[in-house]
């Protein structure tokens, strides 16, 4: 039971952080309004979040998960890059109402050197996982590029286009984010 309060007080934490990020940003996010507007002292905070860095990655998290594309042992390089690109073109679809927020976490991250550290270091734990799933179910040889930096390339991609979708959806349709992720594999062999 204590574990179950210990995650209803964080998603409590979250959400009233979450809430002040939607009226006024990520750089007006303080813990004192989050305490108040979760009805907790600023103690229950940093007894679930060591600081606000923290606090605002798990808000991040709670919208903005990583892409996770359905992927099968054996799978040739070419699937697994079209399954990445169909699942970013769904996330970008599904994310566009976020599109505003997720630009001003970027800005919130690029004028804070400790945010860009602690993102930088989840982001290393993500990609190291990511690789041990991917060659799990693929022969590194198999990629265009070693695993680790397959996994960086595709993270990188999978934000661009999802902001260029944002921008305009029009222009980046679901086949050319599909068709981006394609290339990577080379061209496709018409023998078979």
């Amino acid at each position: 039971m204590k574990g179950d309060k210990r995650q209803r007080t964080r998603a409590r934490l979250i959400d009233a952080a979450r809430e002040i990020i939607r009226t006024k940003g990520f750089h007006a996010v303080s813990m004192q309004e989050v305490a108040e507007r979760a009805g907790m002292s600023r103690g229950a905070i940093y007894g679930n979040f060591r600081n606000r860095e923290e606090l605002l990655l798990a808000v991040v998290a709670t919208l903005w998960p990583p892409v996770t594309p359905q992927l099968r042992s054996g799978t040739s390089p070419r699937e697994l890059l079209t399954s990445i690109g169909q699942a970013v073109a769904e996330a970008a679809r599904e994310r566009e109402p976020m599109a505003v927020g997720a630009a001003s976490f970027q800005l919130y991250a690029l004028s804070h050197p400790a945010m860009r550290k602690v993102i930088a270091e989840e982001n290393s734990k993500i990609y190291a996982q990511i690789t041990e799933s991917l060659t799990a179910l693929i022969p590194p040889d198999s990629l265009p590029m070693p695993a680790e930096t397959f996994v960086r390339v595709t993270h990188a991609m999978s934000d661009g286009l999802m902001f260029a979708h944002f921008m305009a959806p029009e222009e980046f349709t679901d086949d050319i984010i599909v068709t981006a992720f394609k290339a990577l594999a080379g061209p496709a062999d018409l023998s078979r």
